[in-house]
């Protein structure tokens, strides 16, 4: 009895095999130009017609393939990338498998015209689901043309779970910049049924982003980099004040791959921490050099997943390097009399100025970072009025001191003060005149930002600063509420609040921060607790950044709180000694500005 196990034929397995390597139109459009890439070619034109279900042509000026090269390329696992096992440690090119001519022909009819360098004439091949029908010579220019023409034609049940025209596009156009935007270096050239989509000229990095997306949102991006000799992490992030609320354009590249990691994504919100609010996504273009032998592609034929060797170092640096960058920014928030909301400040450097390439030239990429980065990794201290309002000039543009004008700059702190007007308005803002224009402070946001990190560092250093009360205060609570206050109990010491418990479960209150109002004791300490229950249900926070939250919220200047001008004037000192006065722990802007030029605009003073 004969057995019935057989080896499938070649013309099968490779139909099996393209379900791997060929999902959908976009398939074959990538595979087609990362060849284009790896074969040096410095101009890729993508033409494509019926979403790509009844042609992809990809044409390049590479290094084209003899005959003999041209005939074998279609053959399974055949590649010029590698030879070895050893080969595939040390993986530079985006191809190496060897699997897609020959997944792409099984489901097609491709036609191929390919010339070498040095050649006279070139090589034409046509192959209709992987049966050879034509090898010949042509006349043709150096470099590669494969045209895929009537995809799963004779696999129909895959074309029919192909999507409409307008969704295959996207994908197609998705993947189309992808590549363009970490080969900015070369031409490329996007036609879809006849009409040129894109027809993009060699530049530099920011000016390849220019090209493809739009001005507000390419000028909303601030530069990137940080490296040592393991790795290196370059590119671009958007300010947090261009945040969306759906993931926006989002790239990651490993040694000029692209490739998708969420746990890298978080690197990336983290790095952001509370300058974004939960639910909101930045825009990023980030590209990650690293030593080829620390990280594996070779995971998925689609080559989108990759494996680093220390994926917690590299997200460590990641986060790193995303606060770095936006630590060197002047994030306060701008009103402009053309947008309808405030929006932060856009970069102040000029890249299109610089001819320098951003991703290959350390020495660029660090200068245009210098333009950034302050002096020393501290937080700038600010310690008056007089200070904070320099924050709005730039540094340049203050008088020289002179000698017959010396005092205008020898205030004590008590003269800088009275020097602006400081005032509050309806109770919530606190208005300030700046030698540039008016600063307008949100009082219960900027207090929020105060105290947060006032208790971070408390519950850090486990070093409280409370006041004790002349007479100790009884706090019921219910049962959930107790269970909690119990939990929280040593965190809760560690900010201020000192209490013991009760037999009959009473919280008795002895030490309170020093930042509680006298009489708000029980209050705050039961808004503390509701405050933390439901940031623990909406945010998902770790247990001592949600306390932190929770007691700057309830803690903070409220609405409708009236303030005398010396504690308006303490509130503007503290917040610009904080890490991050700019916005509030939950992504709020503390801070916005108005310039006189703007005011001036608006009251057509010219």
């Amino acid at each position: 009895m004969p057995g019935l196990i057989k080896i499938l034929s070649s013309a099968l397995s490779n139909r099996i095999a393209a379900g791997e390597v060929v999902g959908r139109p976009e398939s074959v459009v990538k595979e087609l130009v990362e060849n284009s890439i790896d074969s040096g070619a410095s101009e890729i034109t993508v033409i494509i017609s019926g979403a790509g279900k009844n042609l992809v042509q990809v044409i390049d000026n590479g290094s084209g393939m003899n005959e003999d090269d041209a005939k074998m390329c279609f053959s399974r696992h055949s590649t010029s990338k590698i030879s070895t096992y050893e080969d595939l440690e040390h993986i530079s090119t985006l191809g190496f498998r060897g699997e897609a001519l020959a997944s792409i022909c099984s489901v097609s009819q491709v036609e191929m015209k390919t010339k070498a360098v040095g050649e006279d004439l070139g090589t034409l091949i046509r192959i209709e689901g992987n049966d050879t029908k034509e090898v010949s010579k042509t006349s043709c220019q150096r470099g590669t043309s494969i045209s895929v023409k009537n995809l799963f034609y004779n696999t129909p049940g895959r074309r029919n779970f192909l999507k409409s025209d307008p969704t295959e596009f996207r994908h197609i156009y998705e993947t189309f910049i992808k590549l363009a935007i970490s080969n900015y270096d070369k031409f490329f050239k996007l036609i879809n049924n006849d009409n040129i989509v894109f027809n993009l000229k060699p530049d530099d990095q920011y000016g390849r982003l220019s090209d493809i997306f739009t001005e507000d949102s390419v000028k909303s991006l601030i530069p990137i980099y940080s490296g040592n000799n393991l790795i290196r992490i370059s590119g671009f992030i958007s300010m947090p004040g261009f945040v969306k609320k759906t993931k926006p354009e989002q790239y990651f590249y490993l040694n000029g791959r692209f490739f998708t990691n969420k746990n890298l994504n978080y690197a990336v919100y983290s790095g952001y921490d509370d300058l974004i609010e939960k639910g909101n996504y930045p825009s990023f273009f980030l590209f990650i050099d690293i030593n080829p032998e620390k990280v594996d592609v070779n995971v998925h034929p689609s080559k989108l997943e990759v494996k680093f060797e220390d994926e917690g170092a590299v997200f460590g640096f990641l986060r790193k390097a995303i606060r770095e960058a936006l630590g060197a920014q002047d994030l306060i928030f701008s009103v402009g009399f053309t947008p309808e909301n405030p929006q932060i400040g856009i970069p102040k450097f000029d890249f299109k100025k610089d001819e320098g390439n951003f991703q290959k030239n350390d020495s660029v990429l660090k200068s245009v970072q210098s333009q950034f980065k302050p002096d020393s990794n501290q937080p700038r201290k600010i310690h008056s009025i007089f200070e904070a309002s320099k924050v709005f000039q730039p540094q340049e543009n203050i008088p020289e001191e002179k000698e017959t004008n010396k005092n205008i700059f020898e205030h004590s702190k008590k003269s800088e003060a009275e020097f602006f007007s400081v005032w509050q308005y309806m109770n919530k803002y606190i208005m300030c005149q700046t030698e540039t224009g008016l600063m307008i402070l949100d009082q219960h946001a900027a207090h929020e930002r105060i105290l947060y990190e006032k208790a971070v560092i408390a519950l850090d250093t486990q070093a409280p600063f409370s006041q004790q009360l002349l007479v100790p205060i009884d706090i019921n609570l219910t049962k959930i509420d107790f269970q909690i206050a119990l939990s929280l109990l040593e965190e809760m010491q560690n900010l201020g609040f000192n209490f013991t418990v009760t037999k009959d479960d009473i919280i008795h209150l002895t030490g309170i921060p020093s930042d509680v109002r006298i009489g708000d004791e029980r209050k705050i300490f039961q808004e503390l607790i509701d405050q933390y229950k439901e940031f623990e249900l909406t945010l998902k926070l770790d247990k001592r950044d949600n306390l932190a939250k929770s007691y700057a919220c309830k803690g903070a200047i409220k609405t409708g709180d009236k303030l005398n001008r010396d504690e308006m004037i303490n509130l503007i000192d503290a917040l610009f000694i904080t890490i991050m006065p700019y916005v509030c722990p939950h992504g709020r802007p503390t801070i916005i500005r108005i310039t006189t030029e703007e005011l001036d605009k608006r009251f057509s003073r010219t």
